[in-house]
């Protein structure tokens, strides 16, 4: 079939919405014994595709619903009768595949997905190891205002306070102002992902992060400003904080082993005590 008799065969298909499914249902292609039928190819496409689209997702899917049926065709022909054998493999992977499902759905159903902060405390105290930092990270504020910068001298001041109104002051000033106003004073974040976003380069990062709390530059179009209000450094321990949600991650996937551990054995000790199998 070429290119143009399938486009005319869908654009036929696709304005045909009064015919039932028997009467659409017609060949786009056939690569020896095996046919793609037109009911296939419209399965395929979500519904609301534009027409354009739907009809070069056709003819895409159509394209390689061919290739693979040439490469299949192919490999029938110089594989040997053992290595076309996939039965057992098929079956292997049909296993799994329920046996996942079953236990992902046990798990759903009777995990509990709340770890505690004890937990937690503990898990980071007794694997502290796993926790050194391989990179430097910070707490700190990131303004990046277009140039001219109105009002300089008050965002300067602004920026660097501490205190609670002026705080209020720097938000309402940024949010009519500034490109970009990121305040990670609250959680930690890799120093890169700030010091990325200004011009130029910083030589020597962990001298700058050690004696830089305030640093202002510029370029042709934006002046940036930055606010480090702490810094922990690379080959030390990670914050706390900083980990948390990786150890709950971590104990949650071992709480989930152990579950489908004692899934198993319970399962097996209920089919024992059952003669539900025999070992010869």
């Amino acid at each position: 079939m070429t290119k143009y008799s399938l486009l005319l065969l869908l654009l036929v298909f696709f304005y045909s919405c009064n015919q039932n499914k028997a009467k659409d249902d017609k060949p786009v292609a056939k690569v020896n014994d095996k046919i793609l039928y037109l009911s296939t190819v419209r399965d395929f496409i979500q519904n609301g595709t534009k027409k354009e689209d739907s009809l070069l997702i056709a003819e895409n899917y159509t394209r390689q619903w061919i290739k693979k049926q040439l490469i299949i065709s192919k490999a029938e022909l110089n594989l040997t009768e053992e290595d076309k054998d996939v039965s057992r493999m098929v079956e292997d992977y049909r296993s799994s595949l329920i046996i996942h499902k079953y236990q992902q759905q046990l798990i759903e159903q009777k995990i509990d997905t709340l770890i505690s902060q004890f937990e937690i405390e503990n898990y980071y105290k007794d694997y502290s190891a796993n926790f050194i930092l391989n990179r430097n990270i910070i707490k700190a504020l990131y303004i990046k205002v277009p140039i001219p910068v109105p009002n300089l001298k008050k965002l300067q001041k602004l920026y660097k306070s501490e205190k609670e109104d002026d705080w209020n002051e720097l938000e309402d000033y940024c949010f009519q102002n500034a490109t970009k106003f990121d305040n990670f004073s609250d959680h930690w974040i890799y120093a890169q992902e700030i010091l990325n976003k200004l011009p130029g380069n910083i030589s020597n990062e962990d001298r700058f992060l050690r004696y830089t709390k305030h640093y202002e530059t510029s370029d042709s179009t934006h002046h940036y400003f930055i606010k480090i209000d702490e810094v922990e450094f690379k080959n030390n321990l990670a914050p706390l904080p900083f980990v948390r949600e990786d150890i709950k991650k971590i104990l949650l996937n071992k709480r989930k082993i152990q579950f489908i551990k004692n899934l198993e054995e319970n399962i097996y000790r209920d089919a024992e005590s059952k003669n539900k199998f025999k070992i010869y």
